[in-house]
């Protein structure tokens, strides 16, 4: 457990994944789109799993009554359970050919008063049209039956009846695309959780205790660290300077934050460039060895600094670097961080 006293820096954590919350709102969009879609193929799309449904709109004529009684007897909570009692549920079969079952018709038929009391209206859900349109015409003529032997009523007449319609969705519609997006959602967070805390890459400069002494001299943005750059594959000049820097703190707007962090680079090296003498930059690549001939010119150098990419270069990465620059006999004056993310620094360092 190399890291394992260490402690995590839960506001850079923080700051990291704000950065990145755009990945688990699309998450969430992308799992309710595909919640909704294995809904309607598996219900809808697929023949075997589809529901086609017909209503019809009853009209119920009753017999003079002055208590009321009837009015509250028939009312739309009562209606579902008559069309499944036998004086209605009888009839219903009587209409229809043999190969349906009770519990098919009753399974099918809903019965509900919607406002009215004397509107009735009965929906017919089931898995094919054919039989949709046969129990729904079943069950209105059961119920005009109804109305000429009732002696609640004085006739009950069928005022309009419509063509089985494919169900193309339903309130589990709803349901499927809330539980999609909320696990697609609850996974994404897990897994950005899980790569942010697995993730050792050096962001700010509390990055670097754990692997080195060495002084944080500043935040780089090319130019003026030092009197030279040297790249990880050779000598040369910087091949960046301030123009990178003046854009990407001109895009972040934070010109007072840049400015202090400048100050504090510019004074951290005046004070090592008075220690150890002309100082260059050295700017190691992650994925790269050192060049032939590297060493050679840094052992040279009064002073090295030591310029690390931000979020590109992981701390075992850079430990290593550091064992090598030191069996070299190379002369490191402090630690960079190169290119760093203005609006990250922005909200970590508040105060500054």
């Amino acid at each position: 457990m190399k890291y394992g006293n260490e402690g995590m820096d839960c506001k850079k954590y923080v700051l990291l994944f704000l950065g990145k919350a755009w990945i688990a709102a699309l998450a969430a969009v992308l799992g309710g789109v595909l919640g909704g879609g294995i809904y309607l193929f598996s219900h809808v799309a697929i023949n075997g799993n589809r529901e086609y449904r017909a209503v019809s709109k009853i009209y119920l004529t009753f017999a003079p009554d002055e208590s009321g009684e009837i009015y509250q007897a028939y009312n739309g909570y009562t209606w579902n359970d008559l069309m499944a009692t036998e004086p209605i549920l009888n009839t219903t079969m009587a209409y229809l050919p043999e190969d349906y079952t009770e519990e098919e018709v009753t399974a099918a038929i809903r019965a509900e008063i919607l406002s009215d009391l004397r509107l009735l209206t009965i929906t017919v859900t089931t898995t094919s049209p054919e039989r949709t349109a046969e129990i729904l015409k079943a069950a209105d003529l059961s119920l005009v039956e109804l109305g000429k032997r009732a002696k609640e009523f004085r006739k009950i007449e069928i005022y309009q009846e419509t063509e089985p319609a494919l169900v193309a969705a339903d309130p589990r519609l709803l349901q499927a695309v809330i539980v999609g997006a909320a696990l697609a959602l609850t996974l994404t967070l897990l897994a950005m959780a899980l790569r942010y805390v697995l993730d050792d890459k050096i962001y700010v400069p509390g990055d670097l205790k754990c692997i080195t002494a060495l002084p944080f001299a500043g935040f780089y943005f090319g130019g003026e660290a030092g009197e030279g750059n040297l790249s990880g594959e050779g000598g040369g000049k910087a091949a960046a300077g301030e123009g990178k820097a003046q854009e990407t703190i001109k895009r972040a707007g934070e010109k007072k934050l840049a400015e202090n962090l400048q100050k504090d680079l510019e004074r951290n090296r005046a004070y090592l460039t008075e220690k150890f003498g002309t100082l260059i930059v050295y700017e190691p690549e992650k994925n790269q060895t050192a060049a032939e001939g590297i060493y050679d010119d840094l052992r040279k150098a009064d002073g090295i600094l030591l310029s690390v990419p931000y979020g590109k270069m992981d701390r075992t990465t850079l430990g290593y670097r550091l064992e090598q620059m030191a069996l070299q006999e190379c002369k490191i004056a402090g630690i960079l961080i190169r290119d760093a993310d203005m609006r990250l620094l922005k909200w970590y360092y508040n105060h500054l």
